[in-house]
């Protein structure tokens, strides 16, 4: 039997965190590029105004595709995103055995 890595897993928990921590460092990046509304940053960015909401309350997750885009519209790059994220998070994964 498969096991699925969506849905309320083992991870669902590791995961809401790990969003909630984007959410807070993309916030904190669109203060200091002095962007002042979640509008104003997904207009910029070429989406929808409440993605930027959901993104920055941690309720949506995202691909690096528009983490780029998104960093792109604050004149930031990926590197500079993760720069405070150093602490290594272990993915537990199911294993199968025959």
């Amino acid at each position: 039997m498969l096991r699925s890595y969506c849905g309320r897993g083992m991870a669902a928990h590791s995961r809401r965190e790990f969003r909630r921590q984007i959410g807070v460092r993309l916030k904190a990046l669109r203060r200091q590029a002095g962007i002042d509304s979640q509008e104003r940053l997904a207009a910029l960015a070429g989406v929808h105004r409440t993605y930027v909401g959901r993104l920055e309350r941690g309720e949506s997750g995202i691909t690096v595709d528009t983490l780029a885009t998104v960093l792109s519209a604050m004149s930031l790059s990926l590197a500079d995103f993760f720069r405070p994220f150093t602490d290594a998070t272990r993915v537990k994964t199911p294993r199968q055995r025959e």
